[in-house]
């Protein structure tokens, strides 16, 4: 028994989906007999995977993937290894620019790795003439740097309208381009120092362009410097509201911090699992900026004394007020000034884990009303996980101890 064709049709789709090479399945079920060789071959979405990545003077097999892709949207891409043979480096890259430009209208995904720098830069400077309307993730991780200190990566300067997806590796980019406008995704690795520093303002631009921003990763950049008597962002730029802006994994506190100054994020889950949060930030949070889904924060005291720190710790409870959705919350050389530990009792409705890294200003017996109060307030979550590290000075009875055992799911005392 047969199965009918729109039947056939679906399995192969399905097995597609289900594997990292799509185009093997393509390949290996139109050679099984005739009626599946006639329903894959006419099936063209079964053949919109078309990858660079072999030895060959000839691409065959990719053309013949173009050919039968028809109409449909394409993913490209383009590996090192065509270029490994010395001397070839030139002539593939012009067979393979001569196969893909025609069909640069229907490039959904286009991934670039591994090139050998001069056939980068030659690739991309091609690239800049070239038309990508329904492009929608453009992926590039190149292994070294380009040698060209004057050279910028600007491809594709009609714009790219449907450009949601930006992932760049060791790639020279330019802010200024039109690849960073309406992202969703933006993803930064490996910034060669030699690159213009990235400041807080040149990030903003592109917040500003992109309206529908959900994740922002940065590392490792070189941060400027903000000179003395330097107006501070917010005095620069006015606020902008992003709610579909929920990571922020930059590399950079001050950054961080700069941009939150103007950057409304209601949706905003987390940060940098390094990053620690300063006093100073302490009033954004509370008159601009409430992270109300905020789930983890790490909250750092000043590194010396600082006249300061009396006047912004004041701002503490009114900002954990704010963070109502937080579950993980870690002080580190925080001092509590005998005071501001009590501020637990009524804000962080969700919070389940408290770590108490090398602070000071808090007794044995303030920690245990913070957590006796929350155990018996019904919109409170109890503590369930508490460390206490290198709080010198601290002194603990046995017999607190013992309850906090009791009342814990996991207790940490070093």
């Amino acid at each position: 028994m047969e199965l009918p064709p729109d039947v056939l049709y679906y399995i192969f789709v399905l097995a597609q989906a289900g594997v990292s090479e799509p185009r093997n399945v393509s390949t290996t079920v139109s050679h099984v007999c005739q009626l599946w060789r006639a329903v894959a071959v006419h099936a063209s979405i079964l053949w919109t995977t078309v990858t660079f990545d072999s030895d060959r003077s000839q691409f065959d097999d990719e053309a013949l993937f173009l050919e039968r892709s028809r109409d449909a949207s394409l993913e490209i891409e383009i590996t090192g290894q065509p270029f490994d043979t010395p001397g070839t480096s030139t002539v593939r890259l012009r067979a393979i620019i001569a196969l893909i430009r025609p069909h640069s209208h229907r490039w959904r995904v286009l991934k670039v790795s591994g090139l050998p720098p001069r056939v980068f830069t030659m690739l991309f400077d091609d690239l800049r003439s070239v038309d990508a309307p329904a492009l929608e993730t453009l992926v590039v991780a190149q292994q070294a740097w380009t040698s060209r200190a004057d050279w910028a990566f600007r491809p594709f300067e009609s714009g790219t309208p449907s450009l949601r997806d930006l992932r760049l590796k060791k790639v020279p980019w330019d802010f200024t381009a039109p690849l960073f406008n309406n992202l969703q995704k933006l993803i930064l690795d490996g910034i060669p120092g030699r690159a213009r520093a990235l400041d807080a303002e040149a990030l903003y631009t592109v917040v500003e362009r992109s309206p529908e921003l959900e994740e922002v990763h940065i590392w490792p950049f070189p941060t400027r410097a903000v000179e003395a008597g330097e107006p501070l962002l917010a005095s620069r730029v006015p606020p902008i509201r992003r709610d579909r802006l929920k990571k922020l994994h930059i590399d950079s506190p001050a950054t961080i911090e700069a941009l939150l100054s103007v950057v409304l994020a209601p949706s905003l889950l987390r940060f940098p699992p390094l990053y620690h949060m300063r006093p100073a930030l302490f009033p954004v949070i509370c008159r601009l900026n409430p992270l109300t889904s905020l789930r983890e924060l790490t909250i750092t005291g000043p590194d010396g004394p600082d006249p300061a720190f009396d006047g912004l710790v004041g701002y503490l409870p009114e900002m954990l007020r704010a963070l109502e959705s937080l579950e993980g919350l870690n002080f580190y050389y925080f001092d509590f000034r005998d005071r501001w530990l009590r501020c637990l009792e009524t804000s962080c409705p969700r919070l389940k884990q408290l770590a108490l890294t090398g602070c000071a200003g808090f007794t044995a017996e303030s920690l245990q009303r913070v957590m006796a109060h929350r155990m018996g307030a019904e919109e409170m979550q109890s503590l369930n996980t508490l460390w206490i590290v290198d709080c010198q000075g601290l002194t603990m009875e046995q017999d607190l101890q013992s309850w906090l055992v009791a009342n814990l799911a996991y207790l940490r005392l070093a």
